[in-house]
C-alpha cells in the first residue's frame, strides 16, 4: 500500500480480456492504486469523458471496437495531464507520430505483474 500518497492515484484499465483485466486490477490494487476498469475502448473513452478522476490510462492497443491508439489520443486530448501506457500482445511496432512523445511506454505481453505498479509510479513521475 502506497503510504507517501494519502490519495491513491487513479488508474483507467482497457483490456478486452476479461482474466487479464482482473489480474491487472488486482495487482494494481493491492500496489495502492485506485483502478477504474473498460472492456472496450468505447467504455474507457466514456470514462475519460466523465467526472471521473483519471491519472493514468493502462490500455490494450487491440481492442474489439476502437484501439488503445484512438482511446490515448483522445484521453489526452479530454485530459492533457493524463498518462498513459499501453499494452500490446503483438509484435511491437511504432507508435503513431502524435503520440510518441505522449506515451511512457508500451508493455509487451507477457509483462511481469510483479513489475507493474513501479511502471505506473514511473509514469505518474513517482
Amino acid at each position: 500500500m502506497q503510504t507517501d500518497n494519502p490519495s491513491p492515484a487513479h488508474v483507467l484499465l482497457v483490456e478486452d480480456e476479461p482474466l487479464l483485466r482482473e489480474l491487472v486490477m488486482e495487482n494494481l490494487q493491492d500496489a495502492g492504486y485506485s483502478v477504474f476498469e473498460a472492456g472496450d475502448g468505447t467504455a474507457g473513452v466514456d470514462i475519460l469523458r466523465s467526472d471521473t478522476r483519471i491519472d493514468l490510462l493502462l490500455s490494450d492497443i487491440k481492442l474489439p471496437d476502437i484501439d488503445g491508439y484512438e482511446v490515448a489520443r483522445i484521453g489526452k486530448k479530454l485530459r492533457p495531464d493524463l498518462k498513459v501506457i499501453l499494452m500490446t500482445g503483438y509484435a511491437p511496432s511504432s507508435l503513431p507520430a502524435v503520440l510518441q512523445a505522449q506515451v511512457h511506454c508500451v508493455l509487451q505481453k507477457p509483462f511481469s505483474l510483479n513489475t507493474l505498479p513501479d511502471t505506473v509510479a514511473a509514469a505518474l513521475g513517482g
